[in-house]
């Protein structure tokens, strides 16, 4: 497979700035891309890598916040504005600058593709030689070819050396690559990004400080993510990266690209043997990994939960911290404890199943696809003696969703059914979208606000329905649930007398799930509701207010007080197959009883 390198490179006109003065401004230009170029597959985690960059950028790398520009697809030519302005302001300023350029997308030998259009490598390069940036660097993580974990690939080509595409005339430079001209480089979903960047920023961040002075050079980023970047490809696939390297800095030996001093919030590990690993846990993500050996790191690290980890033949050792804004925490590997046996079994997936979250991860589809059938019972006291039997024929329904972000989902609703009654109707529904966004983090509390509406103009209606859904986690598989509801429809007439009806219907409800052996998961809820129906007729300019009605009910079973069916026995991480039993129980004048069954598949990508 050929491929166009992810690679760094760093060029100096002379003896190069010392990076961390304060006199040396640094300005940055980040992009990822994800929309497929030409015949390519789109990627999933460019636009993850380049805030992944621009992140330690900020946190480690001494760079200001407002002086680090994220584009996710631009048009080329805004690639090509963004740098230029900063080459006119480091020109205007006069003083020592170093522009750093990052790129996470397809490319081929000619190009790279932001927004799936071409931006010419020799634009590109003619920046990158500008000598109004004193330092210049360029991270390219980008390649051709290949088929597994989604290479960054665009069409086959000859191999072409790592030097080519991005060399510079200037002397001095450090040219880092993910891959040779004949590989691929990879993104994948275990680590929601690149191999190579994913590694490079956790070197940054200080898994690289070989020294243990405080800071980073590009040679020790350079060696952790190279080291990482081949054993994970080797155990991942067939196409192994090897990332490349070569150094010409004229007066230096090296190049240090971020201090962790300069960060606000930090840990600091004291490794005796390891290797340690550092997990956040609202993710899941392994974010680094620190080398064998006696070592005393401090790492710059976002605030929120963690855990360290050290894996042994005598069982797995870790401990939870929280790493807070503005302060430092201290972990030392003496201090871990016990807390798996080797013989416990381990997980079937390497991430927690989409089916089981709150909210759908970014990017992440689900497609549901059912067969129900009810049943049900009225009594009217005084009308009929018995109760009035009735029964919904079998209908099959779908269901979309999709993760807009990691927090904020969209839902689908009201999709076409098929009733299979006589004669066989397809019923083309109102769709209904619900937005969810998540706060809190799975494993602890999630509180989830929602809201949906919809309108029926057939029925001249209006429905809006807003609510909270709140998930507890008791442990790592099991939570309880609770929720609350307000459904309000409108309803008006278009007769010469003005009719607007109004239904409010609040709901509350609570349940609780669990996930056995990551096969199959159990949710039962109940959920009670009430509707007030009231009627306000608008006569010869005289508004008449009509009786208020008000019926309540309980329903248990699946879907009540929680998001989850009865039943789901999950084959693998996309397909599900599930079954819900539910029933409903109204009291008072018009006494009803419902249930209803259903079973379906559901699909998550």
């Amino acid at each position: 497979m050929n491929a166009l390198l992810a690679l760094t490179l760093v060029a100096l006109t002379a003896a190069p700035p010392d990076t961390g003065s304060p006199d040396v401004k640094r300005l940055a230009v980040v992009v990822g891309a994800n929309r497929a170029a030409p015949g390519r597959t789109p990627l999933r985690y460019a636009h993850r890598d380049a805030r992944s960059v621009a992140s330690v950028l900020v946190e480690a790398g001494q760079f200001s916040r407002d002086d680090v520009l994220v584009l996710e697809d631009p048009e080329p030519s805004r690639v090509l504005a963004a740098l230029d302005s900063r080459l006119e302001r480091l020109g205007k300023e006069g003083r020592e600058g170093l522009l750093l350029f990052y790129y996470s997308g397809h490319s081929d030998d000619r190009a790279l593709y932001p927004n799936g259009q071409p931006l010419e490598l020799k634009a590109l390069r003619a920046r990158l030689e500008d000598e109004r940036a004193a330092v210049r660097v360029g991270i390219l993580d980008a390649c051709q070819g290949g088929s597994w974990t989604r290479a960054k690939g665009l069409s086959p080509a000859a191999p072409f050396a790592v030097e080519v595409p991005l060399a510079l005339s200037s002397e001095g430079s450090v040219l880092l690559a993910s891959s040779t001209g004949q590989e691929a480089s990879h993104e994948t979903d275990e680590l929601q990004g690149s191999f190579f960047t994913h590694h490079l920023v956790a070197g940054l961040r200080g898994a690289a400080d070989e020294g243990d002075d405080g800071q980073v050079t590009v040679g020790e980023a350079f060696a952790y993510a190279q080291r990482l970047t081949i054993r994970d490809t080797s155990l991942r696939g067939e196409a192994v990266q090897h990332p490349s390297f070569d150094l010409r800095l004229r007066g230096r030996q090296d190049l240090p690209l971020t201090r962790l001093a300069s960060a606000s919030s930090t840990l600091e590990v004291r490794q005796e043997l390891g290797p340690l690993q550092v997990i956040q846990l609202h993710t899941g993500l392994v974010v680094l990994e620190v080398p064998e050996g006696r070592r005393a790191l401090r790492m710059a690290l976002p605030v929120g939960p963690y855990l360290v980890r050290r894996r042994t033949p005598e069982g797995t050792f870790a401990r939870e911290l929280q790493v807070e804004a503005g302060k430092s925490v201290t972990v030392l590997e003496e201090n871990l404890e016990l807390v798996g046996a080797p013989g416990l079994a381990a997980k079937r997936y390497a991430r927690p199943l989409a089916a089981t979250l709150t909210t759908l991860p970014a990017g992440t589809h689900a497609v549901g696809l059912s067969m129900s059938v009810g049943y049900g019972e009225v009594a009217q006291d005084g009308s009929y003696p018995l109760p009035i039997a009735y029964a919904i024929p079998p209908s099959l329904s779908v269901g979309y969703g999709v993760g807009l972000t990691d927090r904020l989902q969209l839902s689908v609703a009201g999709l076409p059914s098929l009733a299979f009654s006589r004669p066989v109707k397809l019923f083309f529904g109102i769709p209904t979208p619900t937005l969810s966004f998540r706060l809190g983090e799975a494993g602890r509390t999630e509180w989830v606000p929602q809201v949906s509406g919809t309108v029926h103009p057939e029925f001249k209606t209006i429905q809006v329905v807003a609510g909270l859904r709140t998930r507890w986690w008791v442990s790592d598989s099991s939570s309880v649930h609770a929720m609350a509801s307000v459904n309000h429809s409108f309803f008006t007439s278009g007769s010469d007398t003005v009719l607007l009806r109004l239904n409010p219907v609040p709901s509350v409800g609570a349940g609780y799930s669990v996930t056995l052996g990551e096969v199959v998961t159990l949710a039962v809820g109940v959920s009670a509701w009430a509707i007030f129906s009231e009627e306000l007729v608008l006569q010869d300019g005289i508004l008449h207010r009509g009786g208020l009605n008000v019926r309540v009910g309980l329903n248990l079973g699946g879907f009540h007080g929680t998001a989850f069916p009865l039943l789901s026995i999950h084959l693998n991480d996309v397909w599900s197959l599930t079954g819900n039993a539910s029933l409903g129980l109204q009291p008072g004048a018009e006494r009803s009883t419902s249930s209803q069954f259903s079973a379906g598949v559901l699909a998550t990508f």
